[in-house]
């Protein structure tokens, strides 16, 4: 029997008055929120840390994709069940495709010819012919978050339902391996060499390592208080994790398994993304609302912009 989920958690709150309307050309290197009770992507530009524009998508959007080998991007929409496939160089809708129920996370093959759908709910995991908008494959299994390793196209999910972290083979369109981690691993991030996957354990207050190479658990450090979100610095050292009860986010050194700072960030802090040279964390706040900005030589926090309502996922592309 499943237990209560707290992803995507849907709160009502009341917009901020910052939404931009206009659509924007895409570039590399921008910020992407996602709000789980709203219609559209915002989109930030962190070398300003200023609102840009949106993208328009379906009903209770929560994950975004870009496709490195064309003009398409894709949105999962969690309320509407599909998946919006829209124009980078315009952020224009083209197509919007039924994607079963509470699609919830996105990613694309390493040749971008498949796109998978992991969902909230018992339709599994989906794959999307990204030339032909048609789905080809559904498996029973597979809930949550992926996350794609670069060298062999391996992707792993989290499954939120199950204390399981899945292997699967996207050619082959099949899974490969169920890793028990144990509790409810709610999201991935790989180590920078790849090495290494560190699961944030929402159940089990801990975060696990898995060894990429014997798709293994190696090691777990607690301590980490309701494990939501989680990002890894460049030089592989640290993992910023938010803590989505508590508001908060902890800072875990990987080398000595230890915890070195929880930093107060604005409530229920669901997604966190690293800033491309390691300096800057952001995290989206989906009871505040905003995306609060860490600091990683203080490990304060430094700002926060206000956003519209429950940002449930920030990414940086």
């Amino acid at each position: 029997m499943r237990v209560g989920i707290i992803i995507p958690a849907i709160i009502v709150t009341v917009t901020v008055g910052c939404t931009h309307s206009r659509h924007v050309a895409l570039r590399p290197g921008l910020l992407y929120v996602s709000h789980i009770s709203l219609d559209h992507v915002t989109v930030l530009d962190p070398n300003t840390d200023q609102v840009i524009g949106q993208i328009q998508g379906g009903s209770g959007p929560c994950n975004v994709e870009l496709s490195p080998m064309s003009s398409y991007g894709y949105i999962a929409n969690y309320n509407s069940n599909d998946v919006t496939v829209f124009d980078k160089k315009t952020g224009m809708a083209i197509t919007t495709v039924p994607a079963g129920e509470h699609p919830c996370h996105l990613i694309l093959t390493a040749d971008a010819k498949l796109l998978l759908i992991g969902h909230e709910s018992n339709d599994g995991l989906w794959f999307l012919d990204t030339q032909t908008n048609r789905i080809v494959k559904k498996l029973t299994d597979g809930t949550g978050i992926l996350c794609r390793q670069e060298s062999g196209d391996k992707i792993y999910q989290s499954q939120i339902f199950t204390p399981y972290v899945f292997v699967v083979d996207p050619q082959r369109m099949s899974l490969v391996k169920n890793i028990d981690v144990g509790g409810r691993p709610l999201n991935v991030a790989f180590s920078p060499d790849q090495k290494s996957l560190f699961v944030a354990n929402f159940d089990l207050n801990e975060i696990e390592q898995i060894d990429t190479k014997t798709d293994s658990v190696v090691s777990r450090i607690p301590g980490v208080n309701n494990a939501r979100g989680i990002a890894i610095t460049p030089d592989g050292r640290f993992a910023y994790v938010t803590n989505v009860l508590s508001s908060s986010v902890t800072i875990v050194d990987l080398q000595s398994s230890t915890i070195v700072k929880a930093i107060s960030v604005g409530e229920m802090p669901t997604s966190v993304a690293m800033g491309s040279d390691g300096k800057l964390v952001y995290v989206a706040c989906q009871g505040k609302p905003s995306v609060d900005i860490l600091n990683t030589s203080t490990r304060e926090l430094i700002q926060s912009i206000p956003v519209d309502s429950n940002p449930i996922e920030i990414q940086l592309k």
